[in-house]
């Protein structure tokens, strides 16, 4: 590829990550990631569960354990509220670097704020998914366990946007 066609292909971003951005994107890997859906899948399941045995015992011995009761509805409390509670902690790690300033080209990612930089190429990531807000990248374990968040709102224009997406379309599955 030539300099003239990598160059057209690079999008320079600036943003400062918020924690709607996190939260997005944490929802999102629970969405996109077989991690993600099993356990969401695995909460609900419980939560049914125990409803199931609470409405059950109260029909069968005329009494109501409390705690059965209770207890589904702090599982979907809980399942609601991480997200958020993760956001809320990723924010305060991400918030002490500053602004971040991205690159995105054929080559991969590089990413960069007032305490550190990285560089990841292509072969690091394997996976990407995309919200009304944010680009996520997965790494290509199974977990996920490495993301990278780059909010939309951090692209120069509405055009780097849809470069963004050919570039991740082109290098990584979307899931």
């Amino acid at each position: 590829m030539s300099a003239e066609q990598q160059a057209g292909t690079r999008v320079e971003m600036s943003y400062r990550a918020t924690i709607e951005d996190l939260r997005e994107a944490l929802r999102a890997r629970m969405r996109a990631t077989p991690a993600g859906r099993r356990t969401r899948w695995l909460m609900v399941v419980i939560a049914v569960l125990l409803l199931a045995y609470a409405v059950l015992s109260s029909v069968l011995k005329g009494t109501v354990d409390v705690p059965f009761m209770i207890t589904p509805a702090v599982v979907l409390l809980v399942m609601l509220f991480v997200p958020h509670l993760q956001a809320r902690q990723f924010y305060r790690l991400l918030d002490a670097g500053g602004p971040c300033r991205t690159t995105v080209d054929e080559s991969g990612i590089a990413v960069a704020n007032q305490q550190q930089s990285s560089v990841l190429t292509w072969q690091a990531l394997a996976h990407y998914t995309e919200t009304p807000r944010v680009f996520v990248l997965f790494s290509g374990d199974r977990n996920a366990t490495s993301l990278t968040i780059l909010p939309k709102r951090g692209a120069p224009g509405a055009g780097d946007v849809d470069r963004l997406r050919a570039l991740f379309d082109r290098h990584l599955t979307r899931v």
